[in-house]
């Protein structure tokens, strides 16, 4: 489990009903450690999640952290609150540096209407589409270029991202309902 449990984590407390105490026990001791590292990284900036820096911007780690954090909090509410969960959320739909523009082509009061998928050079987007997001250049430079969508690395659309987003809209559904 060690340092990927963060991502791990999901798969971890899905196997939890199948599993004895003792790995009960132990995914609950690497939760506390867990939601510990956590708030190394909240002073970083006030969006509440772990925006990367790097070559790609951050959306499938974000929205990873906040899968994590729900199922997590489904498994232990004592130790892991839902607020993440909704900040992730949130962080898609427009709350992150750089503009308020979300993430997810089509959804939200203002998306993202040029990107690089199969009709990049018609200057377009898809609808649902979702693309990596913001990338932080050195030191602490937010980029994500909304008129030119040949930028890969801040505007493609990645496949493996709309199921994790679909997870999420349901997962910030079932908090608003149960809270």
């Amino acid at each position: 489990m060690g340092e990927r449990f963060p991502f791990n984590a999901a798969v971890l407390v899905r196997a939890i009903p199948h599993m004895d105490e003792a790995y009960r026990e132990t995914i609950k001791q690497r939760t506390i450690r867990f939601m510990e590292e956590g708030r190394a990284f909240a002073g970083e900036n006030p969006f509440g999640v772990p925006i990367t820096r790097g070559g790609w911007a951050g959306n499938g780690m974000i929205m990873n952290f906040a899968v994590s954090n729900y199922l997590l909090h489904r498994a232990f509410p004592d130790i892991v609150g839902p607020e993440a969960t909704f900040k992730g959320l949130d962080y898609l739909l427009g709350c992150h540096p750089g503009s308020n523009e979300s993430f997810v082509s089509a959804v939200g009061a203002h998306s993202r209407d040029k990107a690089y998928g199969n009709n990049r050079a018609d200057f377009s987007f898809i609808a649902g589409g979702i693309i990596p997001g913001v990338l932080v250049l050195k030191p602490d430079f937010p980029e994500s270029k909304s008129d030119w969508p040949f930028f890969w690395g801040q505007n493609e659309y990645v496949i493996t991202m709309g199921a994790p987003y679909i997870f999420l809209a349901h997962a910030v559904a079932d908090l608003a309902a149960n809270q």
